[in-house]
């Protein structure tokens, strides 16, 4: 007789649910996680309660202690993973916070929200989306675009700088043809022959046959990716590019940029073509990295950027996933997030303009960082280092500050990393008890010489 309406608002059933809160149940006062279960489910507490009336709603949930056990277990691997990608090995050694909840669930916000309509940061629409969130939905999104990509060539996808001609003479027109990146990460990695080098996103090969041609007959060139249409193209077309060649060292393997389907310390370099932005997981992408290279290796990566942070509207359209749009960092968070990984003489090698999209300026850049693992403690043998100019005086990644001309003691570790690229020619390292009377300058474009500081 009444209109759902007005039993909605004036029924006391529904008046005791809108109600309820924490501060009527009894068992929740001391409990430290109780604003993430919410007391436990009302229903269990009813159905279960001695006696069932609008009273029992506020009986104890019997799952109650599951419930915090499940949680608990959820928040520890969540805050675990984040710790574990935190480096003790490099000179980065300052205070970082661990966030576990809530980081990257953007990506869980729901397909059929309308795009622009509202502002919010992240939208959720179940507790359990706070906690963990599918990995694989924009996984999904980029294996079904790419997929698409590698049975019809897509011309205008992420092409804002092409290869040089030169280095794609050996390579088939269908690889060319499925060119996806915005950089050429792998010419300016300055491959030196007998190198493993490893291209993460690999796609249709174009990166790893490039680098086949640059490490030659005595390296490895191997390619990870985590769609099967690529790799098919890719598998394919190796024959063709190991006979232009003269020899086989090409090598494709289906994995994640977030779990590398490779050794720890197995690489000399590390090359991506804008691919990184697609991950739901960069530090973790970073960490990786870092995991494979070996001592005084090096990343070449080229991605896109935005100057200012994408905004969620964005990050929600699974057509600018695919574009390398929403996925991008800013500058500032890619240096940053390079650098907390734990990589040293961090520099952007490229920039350039791609495009605008809705008052938001996309750029394609080219960055490089060596990976210098310390040992476990510093050790002090007398070593100093000469900072050679030209500025009065430059500050490391660690804080060690070397004045023009000034010898500085310094460690072991530090003496090891300064006497190698991309240092190398840029300060004299005086070994304990040397003569430091004589010594010639070279500039760092001549640093391979032995003879030279």
């Amino acid at each position: 007789e009444q209109s759902l309406e007005t039993i909605w608002r004036e029924s006391e059933v529904t008046r005791a649910f809108r109600g309820m809160t924490l501060a009527k149940k009894p068992h929740c006062p001391d409990c430290s996680i109780r604003f993430l279960c919410g007391g436990g489910d009302i229903e269990h507490a009813y159905f279960y309660a001695s006696s069932r009336s609008l009273h029992s709603l506020a009986d104890h949930d019997p799952y109650c202690e599951l419930h915090k056990a499940m949680i608990r277990d959820a928040l520890l691997d969540l805050t675990s993973s984040r710790a574990a990608l935190l480096r003790r090995d490099t000179g980065f050694g300052s205070p970082v916070v661990l966030t576990g909840m809530g980081e990257g669930a953007v990506h869980c916000a729901s397909e059929s929200v309308a795009a622009g309509e509202d502002s919010e940061r992240v939208r959720t629409t179940r507790s359990e989306c706070v906690l963990s969130f599918d990995l694989d939905a924009p996984r999904k999104l980029v294996r079904e675009f790419y997929g698409d990509a590698a049975e019809k060539p897509k011309e205008d996808l992420c092409c804002p700088v092409r290869p040089d001609p030169a280095d794609l003479a050996h390579i088939p027109k269908d690889v060319v043809d499925r060119f996806y990146g915005c950089g050429s990460p792998v010419g300016d990695a300055r491959i030196k022959p007998g190198e493993v080098t490893l291209d993460l996103g690999s796609g249709a090969g174009i990166d790893v046959f490039i680098a086949a041609k640059k490490t030659g007959p005595t390296g490895r060139a191997i390619g990870v990716d985590m769609t099967d249409r690529m790799l098919a193209v890719a598998h394919e077309q190796k024959k063709v590019v190991s006979a232009n060649l003269g020899y086989d060292i090409v090598e494709f393997h289906k994995g994640f940029l977030e779990k590398v389907p490779l050794d720890d310390r197995s690489v000399d370099v590390v090359t991506s073509n804008c691919v990184i932005n697609l991950s739901p997981d960069k530090p973790k992408v970073f960490s990786e990295i870092w995991r494979v290279l070996r001592n005084h290796g090096r990343m070449v990566i080229s991605d896109i950027v935005s100057d200012a942070e994408v905004p969620p509207w964005q990050r929600r359209d699974p057509r600018l996933w695919g574009e390398c749009i929403s996925g991008a960092l800013t500058e500032d968070e890619l240096l940053a997030l390079t650098e907390r990984t734990g990589f040293y003489g961090v520099q952007i090698l490229k920039r350039s303009f791609w495009k605008d999209v809705e008052g938001y300026r996309f750029f394609s850049v080219t960055l490089r960082g060596y990976k210098y693992a310390k040992s476990a403690g510093c050790v002090f043998q007398g070593q100093k280092a000469v900072y050679l100019g030209p500025f009065k005086g430059i500050s490391d990644e660690e804080g060690h500050w070397f004045p023009r001309g000034v010898p500085v003691e310094v460690c072991t570790d530090t003496a090891a990393k300064l006497a190698v690229a991309p240092y190398k020619g840029m300060f004299r390292i005086i070994a304990p008890g040397a003569n430091d009377e004589t010594f010639e300058c070279c500039s760092p474009t001549a640093a391979g010489s032995s003879s030279c500081c």
